[in-house]
């Protein structure tokens, strides 16, 4: 029987953590017929600095991970290695000549730019008190007040004006490149992630689209979704609080990767308590978030469709809207300046004491809990 090895490259934010945990049960069911390895990212990370320093020692860890599965059907998952092409392609390699394999399938997903950043910043940059700094400092050197603006809005500010998108493209790209010359014996797979205006189901898709048969029914019961959405009224509390803090000052707040399930527990609380988000809609109007997320789509548009020819995946998932415009740093600096001027800063203010007072609480509630 021939052996097929998948190498799932993520990206993050693309529906890893619900494609992995949905891999993990497949496996668990298939009695044997499916291999499942959630990698270690800190050796993957210690791998990918010995290949660039041409040490022998690159591949130990990959070596034992993929010389313990006796499956002639494995998978091997981490989010990270959608951003390590040189390290994915060496590890195809390495498959095909040391460890019996007939054929290695690179897969990952992708998202529209702006919805990836959305969701990073609602899972991870809300509590990163460097990015939010730098994102100040985006807004201070064109004489914008970061206080009139919500973090999620200076995050976009600051990528629209400064920052880069992720390049579906150019990243697939490197993958073909890097297996060229191992021939049929490799290909690469992708495709954007379910949407609620394009749905599918991302496991049976994964399964088809690299190859795996599996004699297991109902595979919709085997689909996880992970990742849930923190509370609106801890992202915009912690954001805010976190932005008004001196650099040598320090926090108690969980970093990104840190704290998950102790923040899960306080936004329990603040879902039964009152609802101190009514006001937010009044005072930051939604044209300017919207304004930027189109920019942002048609900004990215071009490489999109280059990656949706390349990968054979359908464009309407990254057609901008038809109210979407790319604009110029001037249109952008009218744009913050139109809803800065817009905007009330002391009800602003009292808004946000109301919204902290409401986090510190359910956190002192969590805390004198446990």
């Amino acid at each position: 029987m021939t052996r097929r090895l998948v190498i799932h490259v993520g990206a993050q934010k693309c529906a890893s953590s619900s494609l992995q945990a949905s891999l993990r049960l497949v496996a668990q069911a298939s009695k044997g017929g499916l291999g499942f390895c959630f990698l270690n990212p800190a050796q993957l990370r210690d791998a990918d600095r010995a290949l660039k320093m041409n040490r022998d020692t690159a591949f130990k860890y990959v070596d034992r991970v993929i010389s313990a599965q006796s499956s002639s059907q494995v998978v091997i998952s981490h989010e990270m290695l959608g951003n390590r092409p040189a390290l994915v392609c060496s590890m195809a390699e390495r498959a095909l000549e040391k460890h019996s394999f007939d054929h290695v399938v690179i897969s990952g997903y992708s998202r529209l730019q702006s919805n990836y950043h959305v969701s990073a910043f609602s899972q991870w940059f809300f509590r990163d008190r460097k990015k939010l700094l730098d994102d100040l400092k985006v807004l201070s050197v064109r004489n914008l007040n970061w206080r009139q603006f919500t973090a999620l809005e200076r995050s976009l500010l600051a990528l629209s004006f400064i920052g880069k998108d992720r390049n579906w493209y150019s990243n697939y790209q490197r993958f073909y490149d890097g297996v060229r010359e191992l021939g049929d014996s490799v290909s690469v797979v992708s495709c954007h992630i379910p949407t609620r205006s394009h749905p599918y189901s991302l496991l049976e898709h994964f399964l088809s689209s690299t190859g795996i048969s599996l004699e297991l029914e109902d595979l919709e019961s085997f689909d996880v979704r992970k990742n849930l959405s923190f509370h609106p009224v801890l992202i915009h509390g912690m954001s805010e609080y976190l932005s008004s803090l001196r650099p040598v000052q320090q926090s108690f707040f969980p970093l990104p990767h840190e704290g998950n399930r102790w923040l899960f527990r306080v936004c329990k609380r603040l879902s039964g308590g009152e609802d101190v988000m009514a006001e937010f809609d009044s005072l930051f109007s939604p044209r300017l978030q919207h304004s930027l997320i189109g920019h942002l789509d048609c900004r990215a548009s071009s490489s999109n469709r280059q990656y949706c020819e390349l990968m054979a995946v359908d464009f309407n998932y990254f057609q901008p809207s038809d109210e979407a415009s790319l604009l110029s740093e001037v249109e952008l600096m009218d744009l913050a300046v139109d809803a800065a001027q817009s905007r009330n800063i002391e009800d602003i203010e009292r808004f946000n004491r109301r919204i902290e007072n409401a986090c510190m609480q359910s956190m002192r509630a969590e805390i004198v809990s446990s």
